[in-house]
């Protein structure tokens, strides 16, 4: 505690030298705003962190689009250092993490569902984001709360002088964007709207399929998914500008089955929904010459509902009839409401300062509500009703400070340190979080990095099983279950000779306070005394990462090659370390571009890795009864087969006149149809030996979209 305090004294004398900058006048903004533009530019070129990557929004919008979408997390999968865990889901394991330690951010916002459809595709809609960033490691100290990964997606401010937009369709929804001004170069809008269409499809069918049954039983069912983004830009004056945003993503499955007779009626319904709100105001200021300031005050929930009814009616005996009827929900729900400011202070040509202040209040709730009505002919109707679950109130302040020092002309040091709370009404913990980047610029062409990062997570994510689904859930530390903590030493040379760019990175990383679920298999995780279904390990990872790129204005090739390990210490499961679900030891993906002409685009991608890890029985017991019994010698001890699959895309572009333009996408998924192992199962043969098989779900998809531009 008493760091915590000395590093809050020292971040309130910062408060008050930045509050004297401020009476400092604006002669050189012209000149600043330019080399703050170039330095923006060239931010890949000349960062002083170690595994960042940058992307813009155009090349977020092009390229292979499975299910005619364009998807970010499936672009970040591609990336060295990225396992993408179950195939065509939206998974994101950095470095050894385990997915639910990547942090999402949207216009600064955190989001903790980031995928519609179960995984198949993510919450971001690239019509409207203008670049993301993307960490490994090297994190700088204004992030913290997750181990693992930063995906910082920051949507398009909107267009100040015209309107313009388009719309799309493809293989499971369409796209509406728009943008301009509403009040010309003061005042502009951005707004992009996604929605499915397979039940403008599956309720006539289904509907069409009970007609022709005509046997009484009737079936019901149906998906949608949306999701809405907004933003609205006002610029006050030179030096003050104010955003205001809005997401807001909704899936929604039903489904049921009805069976009514002249006696009597069965009815079972099933109800999913699930869905992601933020909102955020935001206020960005230039106070003067040296220093600039951001406001961001918002809000946050994540939250989903997974139940059922069942409606039984029967007749009684001795006349008139009898019913039954239950209701079981299950909801799971975080919400936070935050508040941050940062600065960005130049006191000189050695000194880039960035500090600042955060603080967010957690809900966090879990509930199960059932409810049980009888009503048999002759007795009295009788109704019970039970409710089980866990809240939460957790508060979680953070100060940080770090400075991008120019240690000469061919040297460049980011320190920064992080100082963070996190308190229930159980138990309050306190972290202190350095970092520390150095650039060494040997040659105009060639630099060397290396880093340092400490990063804590208080949040958990509950679940038991490997897919994102709405049945997951956040809670907070816990006694018992408390934070995590990663440390990460990564380094690497960097060359750009030529019209080829080569990195060659390196880390090696280590996780304390690793939750692993020990219940039974299940749909639901456990949603009271959590805590106790899960034992408390230590993670492991490390290895080595090569990017080449070759571009000229026509075309674009990347060879992207991870060579790595990721290991698990829970001593409840085993005495020896073991091997995590996606310890892939190779892992190749090749990315071609082509562009031939104006109107052709031309994509390939090819992915390759070892397979994932399965736990499989390792020895037989067989007892003089003939039962036997299965031991497993340690967690994820067999490997599936390897995985690979090509991927194709053609982009062609009908102009109209002016900005007008129709474009078709045509798109291959697993182009040569190979059918990569999903899951595996142990069998025996006619002679009773065990052997092992493996299932491949995934065929070739191909699919076609349309877009318009206005």
């Amino acid at each position: 505690m008493n760091s915590f305090l000395r590093i809050s004294l020292t971040f309130a004398a910062a408060i008050l030298t930045a509050a004297n900058i401020c009476a400092q006048d604006i002669e050189r903004r012209d000149t600043l705003d330019t080399s703050y533009v170039t330095a923006v530019k060239e931010k890949m070129r000349n960062t002083t962190q170690t595994g960042l990557m940058r992307l813009d929004g155009d090349k977020l919008r092009s390229g292979v689009a499975v299910f005619g979408t364009p998807d970010i997390i499936k672009h970040l999968q591609m990336l060295p250092g990225v396992a993408a865990g179950n195939e065509l889901m939206s998974g994101l394991y950095v470095h050894g993490g385990d997915g639910a330690d990547n942090l999402f951010l949207l216009d600064g916002v955190p989001l903790y569902n980031i995928s519609h459809f179960g995984g198949f595709f993510s919450s971001f809609n690239t019509d409207v984001v203008d670049n993301l960033d993307f960490y490994k490691s090297g994190f700088p100290a204004r992030y913290g709360g997750r181990l693992s990964s930063v995906v910082d997606v920051e949507t398009k401010e909107g267009d100040m002088h015209r309107w313009h937009g388009g719309a799309s369709l493809g293989l499971i929804d369409g796209r509406l964007h728009i943008e301009g001004p509403v009040w010309k170069e003061r005042t502009s809008v951005n707004f992009g709207l996604r929605r499915s269409w397979m039940d403008v499809i599956t309720i006539p069918a289904i509907a069409y399929a009970n007609r022709r049954n005509g046997d009484g039983t009737t079936a019901r069912g149906a998906y949608a998914m949306w999701d809405l983004n907004g933003r609205i830009t006002h610029i006050i004056d030179a030096n003050n500008k104010l955003n205001a945003a809005l997401y807001w993503g909704e899936d929604n499955l039903q489904a049921g089955i009805k069976d009514e007779e002249d006696d009597g009626l069965m009815d079972l319904g099933i109800r999913t929904v699930w869905g992601t709100l933020t909102g955020s105001l935001g206020w960005e200021s230039k106070y003067s010459q040296q220093l600039r300031g951001k406001l961001l005050a918002y809000y946050t929930r994540s939250s989903s509902d997974v139940g059922y009814t069942f409606d039984l009616r029967f007749p009684a005996a001795g006349g008139g009839s009898s019913s039954m009827y239950w209701n079981d929900d299950n909801i799971c729900a975080v919400r936070d409401g935050g508040l941050k400011y940062d600065l960005d202070w130049y006191p000189n040509s050695i000194h880039h300062v960035r500090f600042g202040a955060a603080a967010a209040m957690h809900g966090y709730k879990t509930v199960r509500e059932y409810r049980q009505r009888n009503d048999f002919a002759g007795l009295d109707p009788e109704e019970n009703s039970d409710e089980e679950g866990d809240r939460y109130i957790s508060w979680e302040p953070a100060v940080y400070i770090e400075d991008e020092i120019f240690i000469a002309y061919n040297f460049t040091l980011n320190a920064g340190l992080r100082a963070s709370l996190f308190g229930t009404k159980l138990k309050t913990w306190g972290s202190i979080e350095p970092r520390a980047a150095l650039k060494w610029l040997i040659t105009n062409t060639v630099c060397a990095k290396l880093s340092y990062t400490r990063m804590s997570q208080y949040a958990h994510l509950v679940s038991a099983m490997y897919i994102d689904l709405p049945t997951n859930s956040w809670m907070p530390s816990v006694p018992g279950a408390g934070p995590m903590v990663s440390d990460q030493v990564a380094g690497g040379i960097y060359l750009t000779p030529g019209k080829f760019k080569i990195n060659i990175e390196g880390w090696y990383k280590t996780m304390n306070g690793m939750l692993s679920y020990n219940g039974a298999n299940a749909f639901y995780p456990p949603l009271v005394n959590w805590e106790k279904s899960f034992t408390t390990g230590k993670g492991t990872s490390y290895g080595l990462e090569l990017e080449t790129t070759w571009s000229v204005p026509q075309a674009e090739l990347s060879a992207y090659y991870t060579l790595s390990w990721s290991w698990r210490e829970f001593p409840a499961y085993s005495m020896f370390r073991f091997p995590d679900h996606n310890d892939n030891r190779h892992k190749v993906n090749l990315v071609a571009t082509w562009h031939p002409g104006k109107r052709w685009s031309i994509f390939a991608n090819w992915n390759y890795h070892s397979g994932n890890r399965i736990t499989l029985p390792s020895h037989v017991i067989k007892f003089e009864d003939g039962t036997s019994s299965l031991l497993y010698q340690a967690p994820y001890n067999a490997k599936l087969p390897d995985y690979h699959r090509l991927d194709l895309g053609v982009d062609y572009t009908v102009p109209f006149s002016g900005d007008r333009k129709l474009n078709i996408n045509l798109s291959v998924y697993n182009a040569y149809n190979h059918l990569n192992a999903s899951f595996a199962m142990l069998d025996t043969d006619s002679k009773g030996e065990y052997i092992g098989t493996a299932y491949g779900l995934v065929p070739i998809i191909p699919t076609i979209s349309v877009g318009y531009t206005f």
